[in-house]
């Protein structure tokens, strides 16, 4: 069965997937599309939307041409306050019932494990779909999202950290053949989280990798990913430590070095938003003019490099030949 648009309205209708630990998305994301409700914000059970929804958005900054019309998490009372805080009309109890009745999803869950048995029934029925960050935790599960998608299907993954501010500013200012070596850090763990970083590079230096190899641990993940023209990258992902997004490029003798914030605390949580807001915006264009974005070929290499940096840590620290990574 292939899923089409309504032609009945011109406003496009989303359906989101949510939560996992630590991930507050649905209330974000669903808010960027329909507004929030002042009074019930204080539901939301995360500090930085309470902050930056009426700091930034102000019930002013959404997309206009589609809206979240559907929900589904684990739990129905939380489904319920979510659509309280970010105006969702319908809570459903079983994911699968908004097929038919949406135009896109958005798995709004960076737990990967859960990509594949989620996105399928979508995937399959021919909706489109947004999977947050990386698109699954093992090549199997990636090959199959691949396959379901086929040559033609609207798929959208990744991390917002594409969208970024600081991210576009330094698009504009570095020149990537300048650049000898990239560190970056990161919060939480590789699997989850390492998209944040790799994303952003991938806008500045395409996604040429050669190797990656991670030597680090569950806990602190210490991935060193070298491109076939010798740009050596270094990331630490730290589980449990307050440390920023960032990477920090660094030019040759006698250049300089430029941080690319993921957010920077100083503007208020402005880039967080934009970043959202920018991601999902792109979202609604690909659903819209049923074309793929021009940087899915990068989206899918660098789920891959995240996956084979697990992996790498798995088999005790081994490097891995993305060439023959299949």
């Amino acid at each position: 069965m292939k899923a089409t648009i309504s032609k009945k309205t011109e406003m496009l209708r989303f359906g989101i997937l949510g939560l996992n630990d630590g991930n507050g998305h649905p209330y974000s994301f669903s808010a960027i599309f329909n507004g929030y409700e002042e009074s019930a914000l204080a539901e939301c059970p995360f500090a930085a939307i309470r902050e930056y929804l009426p700091a930034i958005h102000q019930n002013r900054h959404r997309i206009p041409d589609a809206r979240v019309t559907h929900i589904w998490t684990q739990e129905i009372a939380v489904s319920e306050r979510v659509a309280r805080v970010a105006r969702i009309p319908q809570v459903v109890g079983d994911y699968r019932e908004m097929i038919g009745k949406i135009d896109g999803l958005i798995l709004a869950r960076d737990d990967p494990h859960n990509h594949w048995e989620m996105a399928r029934p979508f995937i399959e029925a021919g909706v489109p779909v947004y999977i947050d960050k990386v698109l699954a935790d093992t090549l199997e599960d990636y090959q199959r999202i691949l396959t379901a998608v086929g040559g033609q299907g609207l798929l959208m993954a990744g991390s917002s950290s594409r969208f970024t501010p600081a991210v576009q500013k330094a698009k504009q200012e570095i020149d990537p053949a300048t650049v000898r070596s990239v560190h970056g850090i990161s919060c939480v763990n590789w699997i989850r989280y390492g998209n944040h970083l790799l994303d952003g590079i991938a806008v500045l230096f395409g996604t040429d990798f050669k190797t990656v190899q991670n030597i680090g641990d569950a806990g602190c993940a210490v991935v060193r990913l070298v491109y076939r023209n010798g740009l050596n990258v270094v990331l630490e992902v730290i589980d449990g430590v307050a440390t920023p997004i960032e990477f920090t490029c660094y030019q040759q003798t006698g250049g300089r070095h430029i941080r690319v914030p993921f957010a920077d605390a100083s503007d208020r949580f402005e880039s967080y938003f934009w970043g959202f807001y920018n991601m999902l915006e792109a979202f609604t264009q690909m659903v819209k003019t049923g074309q793929r974005p021009a940087w899915h070929a990068e989206t899918l290499a660098v789920s891959r490099a995240v996956i084979a940096g697990e992996l790498s840590r798995q088999r005790g620290g081994i490097q891995i030949d993305l060439d023959t990574f299949n």
